[in-house]
């Protein structure tokens, strides 16, 4: 019987074949999900920043809901996975129990923080109320996994993306 020499391979570079495949794949796999977590973050800050925009220009435009014509338009993060659009017909300049709800915003594989803020825009000009107050600003922070962005509102009406 003769032995061929130098056919085929060894156990020891088939673990090498097969450990360099798998550090590969590995490293792969992390960096889809740390994709995934920015992707989710971009697409849930541009949502709301344009959902800020369009509520700011409702109030420029004076736009009527069901022939009553709104005090004014805002949106309130209501929880760490959602916030509201809304308009008041009364006097107040935040959400609260007479507000009337335009939509229910839920953010996919993100969250949102702080919880329980305001922004409220009163036709004409418009006047844009912060938590209540006239002036200031407030910063919204939207993160998944550790990656993070946050979305500035001024008291002059601006809306930065950071």
């Amino acid at each position: 019987m003769k032995h061929k020499s130098g056919a085929g391979f060894t156990l020891i570079e088939l673990l090498v074949v097969i450990f360099i495949t798998a550090l590969i794949s590995g490293s792969v796999m992390v960096s889809s999900w740390r994709g995934e977590n920015q992707y989710a973050v971009t697409r849930a800050v541009q949502k709301m920043s344009a959902d800020l925009r369009r509520v700011q220009s409702m109030a420029l435009s004076g736009k009527t809901q069901d022939a009553v014509i709104p005090k004014g338009y805002g949106l309130y993060s209501q929880s760490a996975s959602q916030y509201l659009l809304f308009y008041n017909t009364g006097a107040s300049q935040v959400y609260d129990a007479g507000s009337v709800v335009m939509e229910t915003v839920v953010l996919e594989k993100a969250t949102l923080a702080p919880l329980g803020s305001n922004i409220f825009f009163v036709p004409p000009a418009p006047t844009t109320y912060i938590n209540g107050g006239p002036g200031g600003s407030q910063t919204f922070t939207i993160t998944s996994g550790s990656y993070a962005k946050s979305i500035t509102v001024s008291g002059g009406g601006r809306i930065d993306i950071d």
